[in-house]
């Protein structure tokens, strides 16, 4: 959960993907915040609604980084912020498709992401409907749950709980934490251990409400909190989350593939060469001593720096990953 002021901004990262939800106002500077923590392209980004304080910062995201889809509610907004994101999307060929419940996206080592809502039946007539017919999505890795609400409202979570909404432990809680939202029927199922609020510091809208925080706490969650955390992590092992906020949660390192796990016969010494590599040589892989745990792209700068002596040679990272190598951290090879 990205600090960026009275907005909404949350990355998601699995070994192999990378996800967006939302981008908060332009002035919030998502685009640096992510390149600052190494994100280079982004597998889907979700715009929950068409409020300027959760797409505001979307049209740089998009004009940055490479995307391979982007999802909404499907809802237009009359806002030049809005047209001028869905211009943005048209001109950089990004695939476009309106968010609807039961979408299923599989990453990887089990993990999924679900759509819950909308259901591609609006709700009119409400507050605000912007808001209301937010993107809600799941995320699920082993037994641990997160649901990012946007500023989903009451009716929306009526909504959830009526089609049989299940616990999930780390909710993102919907509209900053203000008093349209959280009803105690909603958090009765949904039962969150950890609640996290995308707020500014001395926002103008009373964000969050005293009312809500008192329910979350009620309920025994913990809440964190970017107007007096900062910057917001929370990583899951599948049967547990970690939580760090500040400058410990910028500094979490993004998750790595774990090793492949093989059944069959070890590689044999013919499967690798020791020797000096020259300038050009082709040799994509590689370690830079036989003792060492990692292996490295042949352009990294760690690799680059290593005695050409030493060096393992793997004609292919799948080789070097049998070979009980681990991908080096530098490179991300």
């Amino acid at each position: 959960m990205l600090d960026v002021g009275q907005g909404d901004a949350i990355l998601i990262r699995t070994p192999q993907k990378t996800i967006l939800i939302d981008a908060s106002e332009g002035s919030a500077d998502v685009i640096d915040k992510l390149k600052a923590i190494g994100v280079a392209s982004l597998d889907l980004v979700v715009a929950t609604h068409p409020h300027a304080d959760h797409i505001g910062g979307m049209d740089d995201v998009v004009n940055a980084l490479p995307i391979k889809l982007f999802i909404d509610n499907g809802l237009p907004h009359t806002t030049k912020t809005y047209s001028g994101l869905m211009a943005d999307l048209q001109t950089r060929g990004v695939t476009y498709r309106a968010a609807v419940a039961g979408t299923v996206f599989n990453l990887d080592l089990g993990a999924k992401l679900e759509v819950m809502f909308p259901t591609g039946s609006p709700l009119t007539g409400t507050r605000s409907d912007l808001n209301a017919n937010s993107v809600v999505t799941r995320l699920t890795y082993g037994s641990d749950c997160f649901l990012f609400t946007g500023d989903a409202e009451e009716p929306t979570e009526q909504a959830l709980v009526s089609r049989g909404l299940t616990p999930c432990g780390v909710l993102k809680v919907a509209h900053h934490g203000s008093e349209y939202s959280s009803t105690q029927a909603f958090l009765n199922a949904v039962q969150p251990k950890i609640a996290l609020i995308s707020v500014g510091t001395g926002n103008t809208y009373g964000h969050p409400g005293p009312a809500t925080v008192s329910r979350l706490e009620a309920m025994g969650a913990k809440v964190y909190r970017t107007d007096l955390l900062g910057t917001v992590s929370v990583t899951s092992s599948g049967s547990g989350v970690t939580v760090l906020s500040g400058a410990a949660a910028v500094a979490a390192p993004a998750p790595r593939p774990p090793p492949t796990l093989t059944t069959g016969p070890k590689p044999t010494a013919a499967a690798v060469t020791t020797r000096a590599l020259p300038a050009g040589s082709a040799c994509p892989f590689l370690s830079t001593s036989s003792s060492s745990e990692v292996f490295h792209e042949a352009g990294c700068g760690q690799s680059e720096r290593s005695d050409p002596a030493g060096r393992v040679c793997y004609e292919s990272r799948e080789k070097a990953v049998a070979a009980g190598k681990r991908p080096a951290g530098c490179c991300d090879p």
